[in-house]
């Protein structure tokens, strides 16, 4: 996840951007849904802007990612959103990533499978791709639970 803002907004061009640069800052964010669960990017942002010190001036909740976008890029607030949504704004001087290493984070991907489900050929092949990792982590020692059926 990277941290943007608009092309205009005073924080686009610097070096880099520290915490008390970003205080008072609007971030736009996905709404955090409560007793329900976790939604990863809230969360991220959340932890980010605690663990770097950042007091928002205020926090927007926007549920549509192609929303956020487009009121970072109309200079309403900055945001944390993640790299591969991105990309075309970012190639097209829209938005800016802003250089606060403070800030990136990352959200853990996950594939869950049905044991003895049927899988297509398509859902296969993405099975194939992702089962590298999975003995990455096995070498870091991270456990992992069993799937459930």
């Amino acid at each position: 996840m990277l941290p943007v803002c608009a092309p205009h907004h005073r924080l686009a061009r610097a070096r880099r951007v520290t915490p008390t640069a970003l205080a008072g800052e609007r971030w736009i964010t996905f709404p955090s849904p409560g007793a329900r669960g976790s939604e990863p990017y809230a969360t991220a942002i959340e932890h980010r802007l605690a663990a770097s010190g950042v007091d928002p001036a205020e926090l927007v909740f926007i549920d549509s990612l192609t929303a956020q976008k487009r009121l970072v890029e109309a200079g309403f607030g900055v945001a944390l959103l993640p790299a591969s949504s991105v990309d075309e704004e970012l190639r097209a001087s829209t938005l800016v990533a802003m250089r606060a290493p403070a800030l990136q984070a990352s959200v853990a991907i996950v594939l869950v499978q049905r044991r003895r489900g049927y899988l297509s050929a398509a859902a296969r092949a993405l099975v194939a791709r992702l089962t590298p990792w999975p003995s990455r982590d096995r070498q870091r020692g991270v456990r992992r639970s069993r799937p459930s059926r």
